[in-house]
């Protein structure tokens, strides 16, 4: 067996634990109780890397386009997503053939608290990303015998510990179980421009690996964009995740060097 796979176990069992939202030094850190007793306090996947990303193309583009425009774009990136993101998580668990999910979809939407919050703009917009997806099921939501797990929050403790929200882990129907990641953007995306996407990834797949002993067979990264009719799917092996955790690991550790700097 791989000697990086081998460390992890095969006895964990899912706990019931009390999560909180925590500030340190202005960055979002999860508090991981159990019976009241603290396991840790833990940074998110998304500021450890944000906080160590390579910030350079984001300000020249900002530079390019003004501060009015890069901030209206953003926004709108933002939101939408987040609309997409829970017009999918309702989707698949709904009964029916592909037309009457969508019928019942379209009631759910109406009152979802987590969409109507969003001005009629961003609904639009994330509506019309989830058709990318949904007008091409064969590709995507066909493929998913079973949701996992939808929106779940994950922590392990590796390298002084982590924590964040998967999107996604379904069994498939060729019988693989897949960390699915779901994006939203503006142009097609190259592999060298989602690097930060494989290495997110790759951090929540040993985060489930770790609290359920459930060991997945690859990640998928399913980018809906503004241009394509179909969406855009990267996918990982083994090796492949174990290079980008590893990446993963090196930017925590450069993290947790910014915390020590801080105070």
């Amino acid at each position: 067996m791989d000697p990086f796979f081998s460390k992890m176990g095969s006895n964990f069992i899912l706990m019931s634990e009390q999560i909180s939202r925590v500030e340190i030094s202005g960055k979002r850190h999860y508090q991981v109780k159990r019976d009241n007793d603290i396991i840790g306090t833990f940074p998110s996947v998304t500021t450890i890397l944000s906080a160590t990303s390579d910030k350079s193309g984001l300000v020249k583009w900002r530079k390019r386009v003004g501060e009015e425009e890069a901030n209206r774009i953003s926004t709108l990136s933002m939101n939408r997503g987040t609309v997409m993101h829970r017009l999918v998580e309702l989707y698949k668990p709904l009964p029916g053939d592909k037309k009457e999910k969508l019928n019942q979809l379209k009631e759910l939407a109406k009152t979802d608290e987590e969409i109507i919050e969003f001005d009629q703009e961003f609904i639009n917009e994330g509506w019309t990303m989830f058709y990318k997806f949904y007008t091409n099921s064969s590709q995507y939501f066909d493929r998913v015998e079973e949701v996992i797990e939808s929106e779940s929050f994950l922590w392990s403790s590796k390298g002084g510990g982590y924590a964040g929200t998967v999107d996604n882990i379904s069994k498939m129907v060729d019988g693989t179980i897949q960390i699915i990641d779901y994006k939203n953007s503006r142009k097609p995306k190259r592999e060298d421009w989602i690097q930060d996407y494989y290495i997110q990834a790759a951090a929540y797949y040993v985060a489930y690996w770790e609290r359920t002993g459930t060991k997945a067979d690859g990640i998928e990264i399913w980018i809906a964009n503004e241009i394509d009719y179909c969406p855009q799917t990267f996918t990982l092996s083994a090796e492949d995740i174990k290079y980008y955790f590893k990446e993963f690991q090196n930017r925590l550790n450069q993290y947790k060097k910014q915390l020590e700097e801080c105070n």
